[in-house]
């Protein structure tokens, strides 16, 4: 269980009202430990169908909104919509009502409680001239939530697709127990256990380009595969076979796995597409693990390794774009093959024009494209946007 959260720093005397919510603003992530710490004294508040990463999420998003509401502050983007989204997916979880309205409600207690850190002794004047604006704020929050979830809910009664998405999000929630879960409701989702499963995930900003939702849309409509809609996008799930999502879904950014074997490895088929789709940008389709297997890995690198690679990047990126831009051609299209005579063919170029890029290459990152371990670290450490043979 999350510790209580430490008081927050406040200049000498009482602050004003304005730096008190700047004060509450920074001490986020406290309010949001101390939200869930309150959570889990409820106990019982989800039954496992919430994982913990969404409550997190939600918890330290919710707060973000209500700070910036009190504080009359401007809503960015991704806030606005914020309570009929919560509510509508909490209803499709599962959550009972009772429960959710007990967990909202945690809200003013612990905005109230960081209040009272941020503005210290001799501030109770200044949270009680403000404790209508907070409340109004709050059950303004807890009004829309509720409405969004009990519309939901009530859609969900009378569709006949209600179990199936519980069964799907239970699934999709089922952590180490995938392989028990994935027996449990396969009849329920119309699906074989041991089937084969083609995954996307649609990112939300990918969405809204180019007719792209509408394809989208129509794919749900038809019902023949199962779909869930997370914050950052929608996961679409159906079994091998057929055009496939690459074929549906042309031109929409995205992640693929191609073929989950398996109920079971569905939940981890839509996680490895999430993180896919991250690396799709504007060049449009669904990438796969072989796309941008370079790019995941190098941002791993990273995190274990800060610095990974710096001085050959630096030395690169000292080059002339004509100069750099040829390097990095040869490195994509020479790594696909392993064959001077095939990329010189790819790049319309003589072999010893590949041979003395490859010098280049060398020379400027101290990397030699020839050596299998170097090759494999040249790639992770430059990752080609586009590598050959994907169009």
């Amino acid at each position: 269980m999350t510790a209580e959260p430490g008081p927050a720093h406040t200049a000498p005397g009482p602050p004003t009202w304005a730096r008190m919510l700047e004060l509450l603003a920074e001490d986020r992530e406290n309010l949001v430990d101390d939200f869930l710490r309150r959570l889990g004294d409820l106990g019982g508040y989800t039954g496992g169908a919430v994982p913990e990463d969404d409550l997190r999420r939600t918890a330290s998003d919710t707060l973000d909104m209500l700070i910036r509401r009190i504080a009359g502050a401007p809503l960015p983007a991704r806030l606005r919509g914020l309570p009929e989204r919560l509510g509508v997916r909490r209803a499709r979880q599962g959550v009972p009502r009772e429960k959710l309205l007990e967990a909202v409600r945690l809200d003013f207690r612990v905005i109230w409680a960081g209040l009272v850190r941020a503005g210290g002794p001799g501030s109770s004047e200044v949270l009680v001239l403000h404790a209508e604006e907070i409340l109004t704020t709050v059950e303004e929050y807890i009004s829309d939530v509720q409405a969004a979830f009990l519309e939901e809910r009530a859609v969900l009664a009378r569709d006949s697709r209600a179990v199936t998405a519980q069964a799907f999000s239970r699934l999709l929630n089922s952590g180490e127990r995938s392989a028990e879960v994935a027996s449990e409701v396969a009849a329920v989702l119309g699906l074989p256990e041991h089937g084969r499963f083609e995954v996307a995930f649609v990112a939300a900003p990918s969405a809204a380009r180019g007719g792209a939702q509408g394809r989208i849309t129509r794919e749900r409509e038809r019902g023949r595969h199962l779909s869930w809609e997370f914050d950052d996008g929608i996961a679409l799930v159906r079994e091998v076979g057929g055009p496939g999502w690459a074929a549906s879904l042309e031109g929409v950014a995205g992640g693929l796995v191609a073929d989950a074997a398996g109920l079971a490895a569905v939940p981890a088929a839509v996680g490895a597409a999430r993180v896919l789709s991250r690396y799709a940008g504007e060049r449009g389709g669904l990438v796969r693990e072989d796309d941008v297997w370079f790019a995941v890995a190098g941002d791993q690198v990273r995190r274990v390794l800060p610095g990974f690679g710096g001085g050959a990047a630096a030395r690169l990126a000292r080059l002339p774009p004509g100069p750099r831009a040829r390097l990095m051609e040869t490195l994509s299209h020479y790594t696909a093959t392993g064959s001077v005579k095939d990329t010189a063919a790819s790049l319309y170029c003589h072999r010893n024009t590949v041979v003395n890029r490859l010098q280049a290459f060398r020379e400027v990152t101290g990397l030699d494209l020839t050596v299998p371990r170097e090759a494999a670290r040249a790639l992770v450490l430059f990752a080609p946007e586009h590598p050959p043979g994907r169009p």
